[in-house]
C-alpha cells in the first residue's frame, strides 16, 4: 500500500523548498490555479503517454514495453504529485489519505475497458472540485485516478513510492 502521508510530505517539502529558494512562479492569488493546470497538464500527459487514447493505429504500433512502464510509472507519480499539492493548497489532505481498507477497496475493482470514458470522468469530477468547490468531487476524481492508474495502467506500488520520491527529493 502506498504510504500517502510520506507522500504528501515529500511533494510539499520539495515545493516549500523550491518557493523558498524562490523557484517558483506563484504567489497567493494564483497558487491554486497554476497548481490545477498543472494537475490537468500532467493528467493528459499521462493519457497522451499511455496512447490508450490515440485516434490512429500506428500511434500503438512499436511500443518498447519497458520503456513505456517507467514513462507510465513517471507520469502517474508526476499527477500523484499535483494532487497532492494542490489538496495542500486547498486544505483539502483529508481527501488523500485513504486508508488500507479503501486502498483494497479500490485496487480489487476490475480494471475498466472503457479507458475514455474513465478519463473523462476523472477530469469532470476534478473540474467540478476546482470551479464548485467540491471536496467530495475532488475526492472522487482522486479515487478514480488511483485505480486508472493502479488497476487500469498496471502501476505497481513498489515502482510507483521510488518513482515518486525520486520526482519529490530534495
Amino acid at each position: 500500500m502506498l504510504k500517502f502521508d510520506e507522500m504528501i510530505q515529500q511533494a510539499v517539502a520539495k515545493f516549500n523548498n523550491m518557493g523558498q529558494k524562490q523557484q517558483l512562479l506563484l504567489n497567493g492569488n494564483n497558487k491554486q490555479q497554476k497548481l490545477f493546470i498543472q494537475l490537468d497538464l500532467a493528467l493528459a500527459k499521462l493519457a497522451e503517454d499511455s496512447k490508450r487514447f490515440s485516434v490512429y493505429k500506428k500511434d500503438q504500433e512499436n511500443i518498447d514495453v519497458k520503456k513505456y512502464k517507467e514513462m507510465i510509472t513517471k507520469d502517474v507519480a508526476n499527477v500523484m504529485k499535483y494532487y497532492l499539492l494542490f489538496a495542500s493548497v486547498h486544505n483539502w489532505l483529508d481527501v488523500i489519505v485513504i486508508d488500507e481498507d479503501d486502498y483494497n477497496k479500490i485496487t480489487s475493482i476490475d480494471a475498466d475497458r472503457d479507458f475514455n470514458q474513465v478519463y473523462l470522468s476523472i477530469k469532470r469530477m476534478m473540474f467540478n472540485g476546482f470551479y464548485n468547490h467540491s471536496k467530495k468531487d475532488f475526492q472522487f476524481s482522486w479515487k478514480m485516478f488511483l485505480k486508472f492508474g493502479i488497476v487500469d495502467l498496471g502501476v505497481d506500488d513498489k515502482s510507483l513510492s521510488a518513482q515518486f520520491s525520486e520526482i519529490n527529493s530534495l
